[in-house]
């Protein structure tokens, strides 16, 4: 294969987007105007779901790979304590970024950097929308690359007001759902649930929740926090998503330091969408937190600055 890393723009429904690109047939397309959403990628094949750019365009959030922030999930009841302060939240789910426009801060590619671009969206830009709701002023900043077959995503919150910043970070990948494949989420436990939310009890994986080798899609119904994950030698932990049927392997790979929690999520028909999903915190992690469970909540201090990582790369099955 040549590779010849670029990057293109164009105005596409009314927005710029951009396109990261290793080879005629390996590229990523984002989208900063609605939620920095990387929105489509392909390695020969396609990586994520498949979907009509019109329908994205109307629902920009909810294709591609969303940026969950300051909460990944659901909030329950949309409301939650902080340090004895109850804070009421709309939307309760999936932070406020998804579906708001972006700054590109800088673009390029090259043989040794691959293609990039940088965007960032500050909550100072939101007094209405965010900080009137979430009085936690921040910045957050998201590098995408594509290098090698492989899209890395490089994220770092910055707490810009004058007191701790609570939160939870999270992407929410919808990769396509392989005619004839395999999942593989290597964790030990998982969040027991309730109407979608944990109990603050923590399962062993037994039977059909059990991901820790290859286990069949086909009638598979997945959506639940997974936790406790088992890392590769050199310490990283790799979920795997086979298709056989096209000989691609997508791997989402992290440092458990920073996302100890991985959601994997299979979409209901007609959507044909498999999610692996990293996780600085379980689903309501505010609540979980105030109650004195134990979910990794983020408690970053002014002027300070958290850094995340995670790589989604393709690869052939056979030579891999």
């Amino acid at each position: 294969m040549t590779e010849h890393y670029s990057i293109e723009s164009e105005i596409r429904g009314g927005a710029e987007i951009f396109t990261l690109r290793q080879s005629e047939d390996t590229y990523a397309e984002v989208a900063p105007a609605w939620g920095n959403n990387c929105f489509a990628m392909r390695a020969g094949e396609p990586v994520l779901e498949t979907v009509a750019f019109e329908e994205f365009s109307k629902r920009p959030g909810s294709y591609g790979i969303p940026i969950l922030f300051p909460f990944p999930n659901r909030v329950k009841d949309g409301e939650f304590t902080f340090r004895g302060t109850r804070y009421k939240v709309d939307p309760p789910r999936h932070g406020f970024v998804r579906d708001k426009a972006w700054t590109i801060e800088g673009a390029g590619a090259s043989p040794d950097e691959g293609s990039w671009i940088k965007s960032s969206i500050d909550a100072a830009r939101y007094p209405e929308e965010i900080l009137a709701q979430f009085p936690f002023p921040f910045r957050l900043e998201v590098t995408y690359r594509l290098k090698n077959s492989s899209l890395e995503m490089d994220t770092r919150v910055i707490n810009t007001g004058d007191r701790d910043l609570p939160f939870g970070f999270g992407i929410h990948p919808y990769f396509r759902h392989p005619e004839t494949g395999t999942i593989c989420v290597p964790a030990r436990k998982r969040w027991e649930l309730a109407d979608f939310l944990p109990t603050g009890k923590l399962l062993d994986v037994e039977g059909s929740y059990d991901l820790r080798e290859a286990s069949d899609l086909s009638g598979l119904v997945l959506d639940d926090i997974y936790t406790d994950v088992i890392t590769d030698s050199d310490g990283r932990v790799r979920c795997t998503l086979d298709d056989r049927r096209n000989d691609l392997q997508t791997v989402v790979e992290f440092d458990p330091k920073e996302f100890p929690h991985v959601v994997a999520y299979t979409a209901p028909a007609p959507r044909r969408a498999v999610c692996i999903e990293p996780y600085t915190c379980p689903t309501d992690a505010f609540n979980l937190d105030s109650r004195g469970v134990e979910s990794n909540l983020i408690a970053l201090a002014p002027g300070e600055t958290m850094a995340f990582k995670v790589a989604i790369s393709a690869r052939g099955i056979s030579g891999a």
